[in-house]
């Protein structure tokens, strides 16, 4: 099976932060989220994963270097940003045309199996399957007879596009080249040329699953209340912090590595990045805190 994570975005609901560090290496349980993805996709037998990169490439190549892959992994810089169909198109050299790709953005925290999500859309045999689910505020996708007929919908039935796909790599081939362009526009184009995009719900995969969107500081932090949601330990803390006497922590918390804390630090479902210097005193409560800053 193979994979691409969309992880060139700018990231801008999450300045000054993503000034510093690209949204898809934000620390999600004190490990990079792209590093995370990658991990579970390389769980389910994904044995080629591409990644597209523009904004701070750099930092993404530098830990894709650090990263002990088991599967192929593939990470290309764009000369421009590109958008989201714009970089399937670039990389589709690097692709293999014998079985479809999975595509997911680059800022999901998810625990699906994206494995069956692949096995699914090979038993139907359409040019796309898009996983969708009910999810505010997102819910803008119109669903006729199990197929994606309308994007930028509002309806009371509207459903939300999950940021996961499965594609045939012929629907690839008809995104221009060297230019940016949208998946969206791709699929709209597919559905006004008569081709059916499976909609495949979510509820047909799992049960009860996490699916998060770290686009903004609510949906980050909330990421991690999913990820502590079943868990009996809701507190972690990184390598070479060492906690004072008097901290408190409400609710859940996380600490990074090599963080200095003052006296006197209140937590509540907060994430603290590594490196960072919490004054004596500070009470953090619904924050990101950063050595770059707090959201």
């Amino acid at each position: 099976m193979q994979a691409m994570i969309l992880a060139a975005g700018l990231g801008t609901r999450l300045r000054p932060l993503t000034l510093h560090l690209p949204k898809p290496l934000f620390p999600v349980l004190n490990l990079p989220l792209l590093c995370r993805t990658v991990s579970q996709l390389e769980d389910l037998g994904f044995r080629k994963i591409v990644i597209n990169c523009f904004h701070l490439a750099h930092l993404v190549l530098k830990e894709m270097r650090s990263y002990k892959a088991r599967a192929d992994i593939i990470t290309l810089v764009e000369p421009c940003l590109l958008g989201t169909g714009g970089a399937l198109r670039n990389a589709l050299p690097y692709l293999s045309r014998d079985e479809p790709l999975l595509v997911i953005n680059g800022d999901i925290v998810t625990d699906l199996d994206l494995a069956r999500v692949v096995d699914l859309h090979q038993c139907h045999g359409d040019m796309a399957t898009l996983l969708v689910h009910k999810r505010r505020p997102w819910n803008n996708v119109a669903i006729t007879k199990g197929g994606v007929t309308k994007f930028h919908y509002r309806g009371p039935d509207a459903i939300a596009f999950t940021g996961i796909s499965v594609l045939d790599l012929r629907l690839i081939d008809s995104i221009p080249r060297y230019r940016p362009s949208s998946l969206v526009d791709l699929f709209e184009a597919t559905i006004r040329q008569g081709h059916h995009l499976k909609a495949l719900e979510v509820k047909v995969v799992a049960n009860r699953y996490i699916w998060e969107d770290i686009g903004t500081p609510r949906g980050y932090l909330s990421a991690h209340r999913a990820l502590f949601r079943y868990k009996n330990d809701r507190f972690l803390v990184g390598k070479g912090t060492e906690l004072p006497r008097d901290l408190l922590w409400r609710d859940w918390a996380v600490i990074g590595h090599g963080v200095t804390l003052g006296t006197g630090v209140v937590l509540n479902r907060s994430v603290i990045w590594e490196g960072s210097i919490v004054p004596p005193g500070r009470v953090l409560k619904d924050c990101i805190f950063t050595p770059y800053g707090e959201l």
